[in-house]
């Protein structure tokens, strides 16, 4: 006896074969929108790569240069002249990389720049990586720009006629750092910052009140910089150059180390006291006979 049961049709190859169909349409927009929004980060990310360099590179030399060390930043240099019982003579020829004592008796770390596009200066910007190392706060920094160290057998589509085929380099010394024989050749270069054109370095100087491309012409100044700048031009992505002024100022306050030492002279000295300060050699003072001030 045969059973005929009530709603028992299927589906019919037709509606299997649009349901494969609509299928088959869904999960292609799914891996063509996918595939176009990785397509979209990897083109920004590209585009953003020279910039997001850029922006490191000078955070990197805004750290070392605003941390510039020096004692004559807040004491005058030492010159004791001839005299013979003098802690330290003084030569009118700097040193290696230092260029006498200060007051205090701190040695003096001079400022170098071979070009424009050279700078070697003693910064207090290290951080130890290792505990109990010989590390100190102190190091010795050269920002240099070289030709780039392109292999021939690397693909680039852009002309390399055109772009910037330089680079900005960091080189550090942390160890050792009071000797006067250091050979940069030796010590391992940090790439900053890749497709350069030029970088130029310039100083304040506060006779002209303007920067000066030269260190020497700072004259007594060369080794109390108070401001530097730096005039960059590097090459995107789609060839274009991009300009960067940037002026990096030094962390430590003012100080007029000359007039403060020819006010203690004058303290002490022949010329009387400058006001406000007593006198040791007239114990009477216009404000008091006592000596002291109301």
């Amino acid at each position: 006896m045969k059973i005929f049961l009530k709603n028992a049709s299927g589906f019919t190859l037709i509606e299997v074969l649009i349901a494969i169909l609509l299928l088959a349409f869904i999960s292609l927009y799914t891996y063509k929108m996918i595939d176009t929004n990785t397509d979209t980060k990897e083109r920004v990310t590209k585009e953003d790569q020279l910039l997001i360099q850029t922006v490191t590179a000078i955070s990197r030399i805004d750290t070392d240069l605003t941390q510039l060390y020096s004692p004559l930043y807040s004491n005058a240099k030492f010159t004791p002249g001839t005299d013979p019982n003098a802690i330290y003579q003084d030569t009118s020829t700097p040193q290696g990389l230092f260029d006498g004592k200060s007051k205090n008796g701190l040695i003096i770390p001079q400022f170098f720049s071979e070009d424009k596009s050279t700078l070697v200066f003693f910064s207090a910007s290290n951080r130890r990586k290792m505990a109990d190392s010989k590390d100190s706060r102190f190091n010795w920094i050269k920002y240099s720009v070289r030709r780039t160290d392109k292999s021939n057998d690397e693909p680039d589509d852009r002309n390399l006629n055109t772009i910037g085929e330089s680079e900005i380099v960091r080189q550090t010394i942390a160890t050792n750092i009071y000797s006067n024989d250091i050979n940069w050749g030796d010590v391992k270069s940090q790439v900053l910052l890749t497709h350069v054109k030029t970088a130029e370095f310039s100083f304040w100087d506060e006779k002209s009140k303007k920067f000066v491309g030269s260190l020497l012409d700072l004259n007594e100044n060369k080794n109390i910089i108070r401001a530097i700048k730096l005039n960059l031009i590097w090459v995107d992505e789609e060839n274009h150059e991009q300009k960067i002024e940037k002026v990096f100022r030094v962390l430590y306050p003012y100080f007029n180390t000359k007039l403060d030492d020819v006010k203690s002279t004058d303290a002490y000295g022949g010329n009387g006291a400058p006001p406000g300060i007593p006198d040791p050699q007239n114990p009477v003072s216009p404000n008091g006979s006592d000596g002291v001030f109301r």
